[in-house]
């Protein structure tokens, strides 16, 4: 009897992480067959700003190509560039025009960014509203990922590292993210960044993000862009 109970109770835990192992594998998919994963993307930009209160909005540029640069141009009068970021799997480079000043560097010089795995990558897939895995680049896998159900929404969260916890709520019918968040774990508040998928746009078959809204979270205070692209 001992010998048959052991067998059954093998058979379900295999089963159940069968089904787990399916579960992810369906959710993941589904996900990175609805958005754009190849390309190029440019675009007309408005940012605006929440600040302390205060609210600043400001027009330029914005440039994606997939898997080679982030390129988002501020101009003044809608001509005159004046600031602009940019990002490559290589380096981050910043601009300030105005003051004739700029700052490029590698993300493995930033220290910050090396302990908790933030790259190029993670901050494309934020763009382009996809799956990221922190300190795996372009080469996470679907076993990264936990699934769980939340009402009409599936929340798809990435291994865990000590500092940060990563977290995309779906959407059941599309499989669009509405939202991603990289949170700092042990945090009696939530601190950290949250990334809103406001609306798409059809590119082709495909869905692409051209408004979103980024928040930071503080300590209670809140910093906040909306992005509009056309």
């Amino acid at each position: 009897v001992l010998i048959l109970s052991s067998c059954r109770s093998s058979k379900q835990v295999a089963t159940t992480t069968d089904n787990l192992k399916a579960k992810e594998v369906m959710w993941t998919q589904k996900v990175t067959s609805a958005v754009v994963n190849t390309g190029t993307v440019t675009s007309k930009m408005n940012i605006e700003l929440f600040v302390d209160g205060k609210r600043i909005s400001v027009g330029g540029n914005c440039n994606l190509k997939r898997d080679e640069v982030i390129q988002l141009s501020v101009s003044l009068l809608g001509f005159m560039e004046v600031g602009r970021l940019e990002l490559t799997p290589d380096y981050l480079l910043l601009i300030n025009r105005a003051e004739r000043q700029y700052v490029k560097v590698n993300y493995s010089d930033v220290p910050y960014l090396r302990q908790v795995g933030i790259d190029f990558y993670s901050l494309q897939a934020l763009f382009w509203s996809d799956l990221f895995v922190l300190g795996k680049g372009n080469k996470w896998s679907e076993s990264d990922f936990a699934v769980t159900r939340a009402g009409d929404k599936v929340v798809l969260q990435s291994a865990t590292n000590s500092l940060l916890q990563c977290s995309f709520l779906v959407n059941v019918l599309s499989g669009l993210i509405e939202n991603s968040s990289v949170t700092v774990s042990g945090k009696t508040r939530p601190t950290g960044l949250i990334w809103n998928y406001e609306h798409f746009v059809a590119l082709g078959d495909r869905q692409f993000p051209d408004k979103m809204k980024l928040g930071i979270l503080d300590s209670g205070k809140e910093t906040s862009a909306t992005i509009s692209l056309s």
